[in-house]
């Protein structure tokens, strides 16, 4: 059971995720419209049927701001988010362990501009 004084100890490690700052946002381009008249831009509030929110306002993490600028309606993405542009070494409540790389796979179905007018 014990180590004995001076003795070499040898380790089998297994790395799970390996990160620093100088990892960048992965953005890949799945499909793409031909026709595409709008992108998204910073302070879009973007709609699709499960998730609506502020583009470029801090109401999502700093990856995933980066992730959406220039999408068209009806474009799919992958981007992968490095910690420290996601929830760093807090993590999320019990949902995001620390330190995590975040996936995402992202359609973007439609737009909602608040100034723009009601048509029915």
């Amino acid at each position: 059971g014990l180590i004995p004084p001076d003795a070499t100890l040898y380790f089998d490690v297994v790395m799970l995720d390996i990160w620093n700052k100088k990892d960048k946002l992965q953005i890949t381009t799945l499909s793409k419209p031909e026709r595409c008249n709008r992108t998204v831009e910073n302070y879009d509030y973007s709609k699709d049927s499960t998730y609506d929110t502020y583009v470029g306002t801090g109401w999502l993490i700093k990856g995933m701001d980066q992730g959406l600028l220039g999408m068209c309606a009806g474009e799919k993405r992958s981007i992968i988010i490095p910690p420290f542009l996601a929830y760093g070494e807090k993590g999320y409540g019990t949902v995001i362990p620390p330190q995590a790389s975040l996936v995402f796979s992202v359609l973007l179905v439609d737009f909602h501009n608040p100034k723009d007018g009601v048509f029915l």
